[in-house]
């Protein structure tokens, strides 16, 4: 009796763990939401414009970088009068190199300002550096919320600068 007792409680643990891994460890996903977006089609997201009454660059690749931070995004701003500020969007530390972030499309869904990040996984040769693929975007003012999504539906959680 005992025996059995012991391979039930097993099993149970053993599905539950499994379960756990398949669940539990997966980033936030939502729906894609519905915002008023900037892209013009068919030229694409412009690098400048307006979105609401709020002005925004899309900085290239290398213009700014993330090191060492987990998946996610925070507010950087320079130490001067009328500074910009950066979203800096991390797609966190990789253990290989090629993974990228680019912002694919942006908007306004009332006063919140939703990016849309479209993120290629590292491939490459094993890697142990720091840096982070990053994306960023410059805004003359902080908006009120921020929702960064990815292409696949995955949220990108606010993070210390």
């Amino acid at each position: 009796m005992k025996r059995w007792i012991k391979k039930a409680a097993c099993a149970v643990m053993a599905i539950t763990l499994i379960a756990g891994i398949f669940t539990g460890c997966k980033a936030a996903t939502a729906a894609m939401p519905d915002y008023t977006s900037v892209t013009e089609q068919p030229g694409g997201l412009p690098e400048k414009g307006k979105a609401g009454d709020m002005e925004y660059r899309v900085l290239g690749k290398g213009q700014m970088g993330s090191y060492n931070k987990p998946r996610g995004y925070y507010f950087d701003q320079l130490d001067q009068l009328n500074s910009p500020i950066f979203i800096v969007i991390s797609a966190g530390t990789q253990t290989r190199t090629g993974g990228e972030l680019k912002i694919k499309d942006l908007g306004m869904q009332g006063s919140k300002l939703v990016i849309v990040v479209e993120e290629t996984k590292a491939a490459g040769d094993k890697y142990t550096g720091l840096d982070c693929p990053t994306a960023a975007l410059e805004v003359d003012h902080a908006p009120s919320e921020v929702l960064i999504v990815s292409t696949k539906g995955e949220q990108f959680k606010k993070i210390e600068a």
